[in-house]
Protein backbone atom coordinates (compact mmCIF):
# COMPACT_ATOMS: atom_id res chain seq x y z
CA UNK A 1 0.00 0.00 0.00
CA UNK A 2 1.48 3.29 -1.40
CA UNK A 3 0.09 6.93 -0.27
CA UNK A 4 0.22 9.14 -2.96
CA UNK A 5 0.45 12.71 -2.36
CA UNK A 6 -2.14 14.89 -4.29
CA UNK A 7 -1.39 17.45 -6.63
CA UNK A 8 -3.61 20.45 -5.94
CA UNK A 9 -2.07 20.50 -2.40
CA UNK A 10 -0.25 23.59 -1.65
CA UNK A 11 3.80 23.74 -1.17
CA UNK A 12 4.68 23.48 2.66
CA UNK A 13 7.42 25.51 4.00
CA UNK A 14 9.65 24.06 6.90
CA UNK A 15 10.73 27.18 9.09
CA UNK A 16 14.18 26.70 10.49
CA UNK A 17 15.69 28.37 13.49
CA UNK A 18 18.47 30.94 12.65
CA UNK A 19 22.04 29.81 14.21
CA UNK A 20 22.19 30.53 17.65
CA UNK A 21 24.72 33.68 18.04
CA UNK A 22 27.99 33.14 20.25
CA UNK A 23 27.29 34.34 23.87
CA UNK A 24 28.69 37.86 24.37
CA UNK A 25 29.27 37.51 27.96
CA UNK A 26 31.56 34.03 28.34
CA UNK A 27 32.55 34.52 31.93
CA UNK A 28 29.57 33.14 33.39
CA UNK A 29 30.91 30.57 34.17
CA UNK A 30 34.16 32.26 35.91
CA UNK A 31 33.80 32.71 39.51
CA UNK A 32 34.63 36.61 40.66
CA UNK A 33 38.45 36.78 41.65
CA UNK A 34 37.61 39.21 44.18
CA UNK A 35 34.60 37.14 46.27
CA UNK A 36 36.61 34.18 46.15
CA UNK A 37 39.78 35.69 47.85
CA UNK A 38 37.32 37.46 50.31
CA UNK A 39 35.93 34.32 51.11
CA UNK A 40 39.40 32.65 52.14
CA UNK A 41 40.24 36.01 54.38
CA UNK A 42 36.99 35.60 55.72
CA UNK A 43 37.83 32.37 56.50
CA UNK A 44 40.80 33.01 58.14
CA UNK A 45 39.18 36.09 60.08
CA UNK A 46 37.20 33.41 61.60
CA UNK A 47 39.26 30.54 62.29
CA UNK A 48 39.76 29.62 66.01
CA UNK A 49 43.28 29.36 66.01
CA UNK A 50 43.90 29.22 70.14
CA UNK A 51 44.42 25.96 69.60
CA UNK A 52 48.17 25.71 71.00
CA UNK A 53 48.11 22.56 72.86
CA UNK A 54 50.22 19.22 72.25
CA UNK A 55 47.62 17.88 70.22
CA UNK A 56 48.13 20.77 67.26
CA UNK A 57 52.06 19.78 66.91
CA UNK A 58 52.25 16.21 65.54
CA UNK A 59 55.33 14.56 64.52
CA UNK A 60 55.82 13.93 60.82
CA UNK A 61 57.98 11.08 59.23
CA UNK A 62 59.37 10.61 55.78
CA UNK A 63 56.73 7.96 55.04
CA UNK A 64 53.47 9.08 52.94
CA UNK A 65 50.89 9.10 54.95
CA UNK A 66 47.08 9.61 53.89
CA UNK A 67 46.37 12.77 52.53
CA UNK A 68 43.31 14.65 52.78
CA UNK A 69 42.13 16.59 50.21
CA UNK A 70 39.82 18.30 52.13
CA UNK A 71 42.58 19.27 54.90
CA UNK A 72 45.05 20.38 52.35
CA UNK A 73 42.74 22.95 50.22
CA UNK A 74 41.41 24.39 53.76
CA UNK A 75 45.22 25.03 54.37
CA UNK A 76 45.70 26.71 51.35
CA UNK A 77 42.50 28.52 51.41
CA UNK A 78 43.84 30.14 55.06
CA UNK A 79 47.39 30.52 53.36
CA UNK A 80 45.44 33.13 50.94
CA UNK A 81 42.89 34.58 53.36
CA UNK A 82 46.32 35.17 55.39
CA UNK A 83 48.15 37.28 52.23
CA UNK A 84 45.16 39.15 52.02
CA UNK A 85 44.91 40.08 55.53
CA UNK A 86 48.07 41.76 55.07
CA UNK A 87 46.63 43.39 52.42
CA UNK A 88 44.01 44.40 54.23
CA UNK A 89 46.01 45.60 57.44
CA UNK A 90 48.10 48.19 54.87
CA UNK A 91 44.68 50.28 53.88
CA UNK A 92 43.71 53.16 55.77
CA UNK A 93 41.13 52.65 58.44
CA UNK A 94 37.86 53.79 57.15
CA UNK A 95 39.15 51.51 54.16
CA UNK A 96 40.02 48.43 56.49
CA UNK A 97 36.77 48.38 58.47
CA UNK A 98 34.14 49.24 55.59
CA UNK A 99 36.00 45.88 54.57
CA UNK A 100 35.28 44.07 57.65
CA UNK A 101 31.72 45.21 57.59
CA UNK A 102 31.09 44.35 54.41
CA UNK A 103 32.28 40.58 54.90
CA UNK A 104 30.51 40.69 58.20
CA UNK A 105 33.72 40.80 60.59
CA UNK A 106 32.40 43.74 61.99
CA UNK A 107 28.91 44.75 62.48
CA UNK A 108 29.81 48.72 63.68
CA UNK A 109 30.55 51.24 61.19
CA UNK A 110 32.92 53.60 63.42
CA UNK A 111 32.74 56.24 60.69
CA UNK A 112 29.55 58.66 61.90
CA UNK A 113 30.75 61.56 59.14
CA UNK A 114 31.43 58.85 56.56
CA UNK A 115 29.22 57.54 53.85
CA UNK A 116 30.02 53.64 53.99
CA UNK A 117 28.76 53.06 50.38
CA UNK A 118 31.37 55.58 49.21
CA UNK A 119 34.19 54.50 51.66
CA UNK A 120 33.41 50.57 50.77
CA UNK A 121 33.91 51.03 46.60
CA UNK A 122 36.81 53.26 47.11
CA UNK A 123 38.05 50.32 49.44
CA UNK A 124 37.36 47.87 47.26
CA UNK A 125 39.38 49.20 44.50
CA UNK A 126 42.17 50.04 46.48
CA UNK A 127 41.99 46.33 47.59
CA UNK A 128 41.57 45.40 44.49
CA UNK A 129 44.75 47.07 43.04
CA UNK A 130 47.13 45.79 45.98
CA UNK A 131 45.73 42.20 45.47
CA UNK A 132 46.66 42.03 41.55
CA UNK A 133 49.97 43.37 42.81
CA UNK A 134 50.48 40.32 45.31
CA UNK A 135 52.58 37.64 45.02
CA UNK A 136 50.32 35.34 46.26
CA UNK A 137 47.10 36.01 45.37
CA UNK A 138 47.55 37.68 41.52
CA UNK A 139 47.19 34.90 39.79
CA UNK A 140 43.61 34.81 40.86
CA UNK A 141 43.13 37.59 38.25
CA UNK A 142 44.79 36.14 35.12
Amino acid sequence: MSLAVPANLPEVKVMRRAPKEPAANQAFGQADPYAMLMACWSDYMRTDDRNLSAQGMKLTSDAEADRDVHEEQRLADLRIGEAVNAMVDSLTVQHRWAIYRSQRISAVWRFPNANYEEVLLDARDELEKKLKKNVATRLYFS
